[in-house]
Protein backbone atom coordinates (compact mmCIF):
# COMPACT_ATOMS: atom_id res chain seq x y z
CA UNK A 1 0.00 0.00 0.00
CA UNK A 2 2.47 2.46 0.83
CA UNK A 3 4.63 1.55 -2.37
CA UNK A 4 1.79 3.01 -4.12
CA UNK A 5 0.65 6.15 -2.01
CA UNK A 6 4.28 7.72 -1.65
CA UNK A 7 4.70 7.40 -5.70
CA UNK A 8 1.14 9.23 -5.93
CA UNK A 9 1.35 11.65 -3.11
CA UNK A 10 5.27 12.69 -4.85
CA UNK A 11 3.88 12.86 -7.91
CA UNK A 12 0.82 14.69 -7.14
CA UNK A 13 3.26 17.64 -5.15
CA UNK A 14 5.67 17.65 -7.90
CA UNK A 15 2.65 18.37 -10.14
CA UNK A 16 1.02 20.86 -7.38
CA UNK A 17 4.60 22.51 -7.58
CA UNK A 18 4.69 22.71 -11.92
CA UNK A 19 1.13 23.99 -11.83
CA UNK A 20 2.10 26.82 -9.08
CA UNK A 21 4.91 27.51 -11.06
CA UNK A 22 2.94 27.76 -14.51
CA UNK A 23 0.85 29.85 -12.85
CA UNK A 24 3.73 32.55 -12.11
CA UNK A 25 5.09 31.87 -15.07
CA UNK A 26 1.74 33.13 -17.07
CA UNK A 27 1.28 36.29 -14.15
CA UNK A 28 4.78 37.61 -14.86
CA UNK A 29 3.92 37.12 -18.84
CA UNK A 30 0.83 38.87 -18.52
CA UNK A 31 2.56 41.67 -15.88
CA UNK A 32 5.23 41.82 -18.44
CA UNK A 33 2.94 42.63 -21.68
CA UNK A 34 0.99 45.25 -19.50
CA UNK A 35 3.71 46.89 -18.46
CA UNK A 36 4.84 47.32 -22.49
CA UNK A 37 2.12 47.91 -23.52
CA UNK A 38 1.88 50.97 -20.78
CA UNK A 39 4.90 51.73 -21.47
CA UNK A 40 3.94 52.36 -25.71
CA UNK A 41 1.35 54.42 -24.57
CA UNK A 42 2.97 56.65 -22.45
CA UNK A 43 5.88 56.91 -25.22
CA UNK A 44 3.34 57.56 -28.49
CA UNK A 45 1.42 60.59 -27.23
CA UNK A 46 4.81 62.32 -27.43
CA UNK A 47 4.42 62.08 -30.87
CA UNK A 48 1.30 63.94 -31.53
CA UNK A 49 3.25 67.23 -31.70
CA UNK A 50 3.63 68.43 -35.39
CA UNK A 51 5.98 66.99 -38.10
CA UNK A 52 6.58 70.10 -39.02
CA UNK A 53 6.08 74.22 -38.02
CA UNK A 54 6.95 77.28 -37.81
CA UNK A 55 9.26 78.37 -35.21
CA UNK A 56 8.17 82.11 -34.71
CA UNK A 57 9.96 82.64 -30.79
CA UNK A 58 13.68 81.90 -32.53
CA UNK A 59 13.36 84.87 -35.25
CA UNK A 60 12.33 87.02 -32.43
CA UNK A 61 15.07 85.64 -29.86
CA UNK A 62 17.82 86.43 -33.19
CA UNK A 63 16.20 90.17 -33.67
CA UNK A 64 16.17 91.21 -29.75
CA UNK A 65 19.74 89.24 -29.21
CA UNK A 66 21.22 91.30 -32.98
CA UNK A 67 19.78 94.59 -31.38
CA UNK A 68 21.24 94.31 -28.03
CA UNK A 69 24.60 93.40 -29.43
CA UNK A 70 24.20 96.54 -31.58
CA UNK A 71 23.48 98.71 -28.82
CA UNK A 72 25.81 97.33 -25.98
CA UNK A 73 28.44 96.28 -27.97
CA UNK A 74 29.14 98.47 -30.96
CA UNK A 75 27.38 101.36 -29.66
CA UNK A 76 24.68 101.57 -32.42
CA UNK A 77 21.88 103.95 -31.85
CA UNK A 78 18.84 102.45 -30.64
CA UNK A 79 16.39 103.33 -33.64
CA UNK A 80 18.66 101.91 -35.70
CA UNK A 81 19.51 98.54 -33.72
CA UNK A 82 15.60 97.99 -33.45
CA UNK A 83 15.13 98.08 -37.14
CA UNK A 84 18.40 96.28 -37.74
CA UNK A 85 16.59 93.56 -35.73
CA UNK A 86 13.13 94.26 -37.34
CA UNK A 87 14.81 93.01 -40.78
CA UNK A 88 16.74 89.81 -39.01
CA UNK A 89 13.42 88.99 -37.42
CA UNK A 90 11.76 88.78 -40.47
CA UNK A 91 14.27 87.39 -43.05
CA UNK A 92 14.61 84.31 -40.19
CA UNK A 93 10.74 84.08 -40.65
CA UNK A 94 11.40 83.99 -44.03
CA UNK A 95 14.43 81.56 -43.96
CA UNK A 96 12.02 79.06 -41.83
CA UNK A 97 8.89 79.39 -43.98
CA UNK A 98 10.71 78.32 -46.95
CA UNK A 99 12.25 75.26 -44.61
CA UNK A 100 8.55 74.31 -43.83
CA UNK A 101 7.50 74.49 -47.15
CA UNK A 102 10.59 71.99 -48.31
CA UNK A 103 9.47 69.52 -45.85
CA UNK A 104 5.98 69.24 -46.40
CA UNK A 105 6.61 68.83 -49.66
CA UNK A 106 8.90 66.29 -49.68
CA UNK A 107 7.11 64.43 -47.40
CA UNK A 108 4.02 64.97 -49.95
CA UNK A 109 6.19 63.31 -52.44
CA UNK A 110 6.62 60.30 -50.57
CA UNK A 111 2.84 60.01 -49.61
CA UNK A 112 1.91 59.86 -53.57
CA UNK A 113 5.05 57.18 -53.76
CA UNK A 114 3.49 55.25 -50.11
CA UNK A 115 0.15 55.43 -52.05
CA UNK A 116 1.17 53.73 -54.98
CA UNK A 117 2.25 50.67 -52.70
CA UNK A 118 -0.90 50.86 -50.95
CA UNK A 119 -2.75 50.56 -54.61
CA UNK A 120 -0.66 47.68 -55.39
CA UNK A 121 -1.01 45.44 -52.29
CA UNK A 122 -4.64 46.17 -52.03
CA UNK A 123 -5.00 45.05 -55.45
CA UNK A 124 -3.23 41.74 -54.80
CA UNK A 125 -5.86 40.70 -51.72
CA UNK A 126 -4.06 42.14 -48.66
CA UNK A 127 -6.25 43.89 -45.93
CA UNK A 128 -5.64 47.68 -45.63
CA UNK A 129 -3.57 47.36 -42.19
CA UNK A 130 -1.67 45.07 -43.78
CA UNK A 131 -1.03 47.36 -46.99
CA UNK A 132 -0.33 50.10 -44.50
CA UNK A 133 2.49 47.87 -42.62
CA UNK A 134 3.81 46.96 -45.66
CA UNK A 135 3.99 50.30 -46.97
CA UNK A 136 5.69 51.93 -43.64
CA UNK A 137 8.45 49.31 -44.50
CA UNK A 138 9.21 50.12 -47.79
CA UNK A 139 8.60 54.50 -47.71
CA UNK A 140 12.19 56.16 -46.52
CA UNK A 141 12.06 58.80 -43.83
CA UNK A 142 10.41 61.04 -42.62
CA UNK A 143 7.19 59.59 -43.61
CA UNK A 144 8.19 55.81 -42.48
CA UNK A 145 7.98 57.30 -38.78
CA UNK A 146 4.93 58.67 -39.32
CA UNK A 147 3.74 55.27 -40.95
CA UNK A 148 5.55 53.28 -38.73
CA UNK A 149 3.19 55.36 -35.72
CA UNK A 150 0.40 54.60 -37.31
CA UNK A 151 0.46 50.97 -37.93
CA UNK A 152 1.66 50.81 -34.05
CA UNK A 153 -1.49 52.54 -33.13
CA UNK A 154 -3.62 50.14 -34.92
CA UNK A 155 -1.71 47.20 -33.75
CA UNK A 156 -2.49 48.22 -30.06
CA UNK A 157 -5.85 48.75 -30.69
CA UNK A 158 -6.73 52.68 -30.82
CA UNK A 159 -9.72 52.94 -33.25
CA UNK A 160 -8.68 53.67 -36.43
CA UNK A 161 -10.24 56.97 -37.33
CA UNK A 162 -8.32 58.61 -34.08
CA UNK A 163 -5.60 57.21 -35.94
CA UNK A 164 -5.55 58.84 -38.93
CA UNK A 165 -6.95 62.22 -37.08
CA UNK A 166 -3.45 62.05 -35.47
CA UNK A 167 -2.17 61.62 -38.33
CA UNK A 168 -4.06 65.17 -39.79
CA UNK A 169 -2.76 66.91 -36.95
CA UNK A 170 0.76 65.79 -37.37
CA UNK A 171 1.28 66.50 -40.66
CA UNK A 172 -0.85 69.61 -41.73
CA UNK A 173 -1.02 69.08 -45.12
CA UNK A 174 -3.92 68.98 -47.86
CA UNK A 175 -2.65 66.00 -48.95
CA UNK A 176 -2.62 63.98 -45.88
CA UNK A 177 -5.78 65.59 -45.09
CA UNK A 178 -6.93 64.19 -48.03
CA UNK A 179 -5.64 60.39 -47.96
CA UNK A 180 -6.62 60.51 -44.01
CA UNK A 181 -10.21 61.29 -44.23
CA UNK A 182 -10.87 59.06 -47.61
CA UNK A 183 -8.67 56.23 -45.40
CA UNK A 184 -11.24 56.35 -42.35
CA UNK A 185 -14.57 56.40 -44.55
CA UNK A 186 -13.24 53.33 -46.68
CA UNK A 187 -12.28 51.62 -42.92
CA UNK A 188 -15.71 52.73 -41.83
CA UNK A 189 -18.40 51.97 -44.77
CA UNK A 190 -16.25 49.81 -47.19
CA UNK A 191 -16.03 50.47 -51.31
CA UNK A 192 -13.64 50.21 -53.92
CA UNK A 193 -10.52 51.42 -52.05
CA UNK A 194 -7.80 50.97 -54.82
CA UNK A 195 -9.14 52.68 -57.64
CA UNK A 196 -10.33 55.74 -54.60
CA UNK A 197 -6.30 55.57 -53.59
CA UNK A 198 -5.20 55.67 -57.35
CA UNK A 199 -7.28 58.90 -57.58
CA UNK A 200 -5.97 60.44 -54.65
CA UNK A 201 -2.26 59.94 -55.59
CA UNK A 202 -2.99 61.44 -59.34
CA UNK A 203 -4.82 64.67 -57.38
CA UNK A 204 -1.74 64.66 -54.85
CA UNK A 205 0.61 64.92 -57.64
CA UNK A 206 -1.75 67.31 -59.97
CA UNK A 207 -0.91 69.70 -56.55
CA UNK A 208 2.43 69.03 -56.17
CA UNK A 209 2.61 69.91 -59.59
CA UNK A 210 0.72 72.92 -59.50
CA UNK A 211 2.47 74.11 -56.21
CA UNK A 212 6.14 73.74 -58.02
CA UNK A 213 4.91 75.84 -60.87
CA UNK A 214 3.38 78.70 -58.30
CA UNK A 215 7.13 78.51 -57.05
CA UNK A 216 8.82 78.87 -60.19
CA UNK A 217 6.50 81.95 -60.90
CA UNK A 218 7.20 83.16 -57.70
CA UNK A 219 11.03 82.83 -57.14
CA UNK A 220 11.45 86.10 -59.16
CA UNK A 221 10.12 87.59 -56.73
CA UNK A 222 12.08 86.18 -53.98
CA UNK A 223 14.93 86.41 -55.58
CA UNK A 224 14.43 90.43 -55.99
CA UNK A 225 13.34 91.28 -52.41
CA UNK A 226 16.85 89.86 -51.93
CA UNK A 227 18.62 91.70 -54.46
CA UNK A 228 17.36 94.91 -53.25
CA UNK A 229 18.75 94.02 -49.99
CA UNK A 230 21.93 93.16 -50.62
CA UNK A 231 22.53 96.27 -53.09
CA UNK A 232 21.45 98.52 -50.44
CA UNK A 233 23.76 97.26 -47.78
CA UNK A 234 26.48 96.63 -51.19
CA UNK A 235 26.10 100.53 -51.47
CA UNK A 236 25.98 101.37 -47.89
CA UNK A 237 29.13 99.63 -47.17
CA UNK A 238 30.81 101.48 -50.26
CA UNK A 239 29.91 105.02 -49.22
CA UNK A 240 31.21 103.94 -45.52
CA UNK A 241 34.44 102.83 -47.03
CA UNK A 242 35.11 106.23 -49.71
CA UNK A 243 34.24 108.63 -46.91
CA UNK A 244 33.60 107.26 -43.42
CA UNK A 245 33.77 110.95 -41.95
CA UNK A 246 30.51 112.27 -43.85
CA UNK A 247 28.80 108.68 -43.23
CA UNK A 248 29.70 109.02 -39.26
CA UNK A 249 28.30 112.63 -39.42
CA UNK A 250 25.03 111.65 -41.37
CA UNK A 251 24.40 108.66 -38.78
CA UNK A 252 25.02 110.73 -35.95
CA UNK A 253 22.28 113.38 -36.48
CA UNK A 254 18.85 112.22 -35.59
CA UNK A 255 17.47 112.66 -38.72
CA UNK A 256 19.99 110.47 -40.68
CA UNK A 257 19.13 107.96 -38.08
CA UNK A 258 15.37 108.15 -38.17
CA UNK A 259 15.96 108.28 -42.09
CA UNK A 260 18.07 105.39 -41.50
CA UNK A 261 15.68 103.53 -39.54
CA UNK A 262 12.87 104.29 -42.01
CA UNK A 263 14.53 102.71 -44.67
CA UNK A 264 14.90 99.61 -42.18
CA UNK A 265 11.32 99.48 -41.47
CA UNK A 266 10.08 99.82 -45.06
CA UNK A 267 12.22 96.92 -45.86
CA UNK A 268 11.12 94.65 -43.29
CA UNK A 269 7.49 95.52 -44.40
CA UNK A 270 8.38 94.84 -48.23
CA UNK A 271 9.91 91.42 -47.14
CA UNK A 272 6.76 90.43 -45.12
CA UNK A 273 4.60 91.61 -48.35
CA UNK A 274 7.03 90.10 -51.03
CA UNK A 275 6.95 86.33 -48.08
CA UNK A 276 2.69 87.05 -48.42
CA UNK A 277 2.28 87.69 -52.23
CA UNK A 278 4.79 84.64 -53.13
CA UNK A 279 3.33 81.86 -51.18
CA UNK A 280 -0.16 81.39 -52.49
CA UNK A 281 -2.11 78.54 -50.84
CA UNK A 282 -2.81 75.57 -54.20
Amino acid sequence: MNSIVWPMGLSAAVGLVAWHWRRAWLRDQVRQRLQTQSEAEETLPRLERPFAGRHYIWPVVAGVLSSTALITGLSCPANIAVGIGLVVLLLLTQIDAWILEWRLSRIERQLADCIDILVASVQAGASLQAALDSAANECSQPLKREFEEMVARLRLGDAPPDVFELLMKRVPAESFRLFCTTVTVNWEAGGALASTLAAIGETIRDRMQIARQVRTLSTQGRITTMSVLGVTYFLAAMMWQSDPLRMEGFLSTSVGQWLTTAALVLQGVGIAMVSKISRPKV
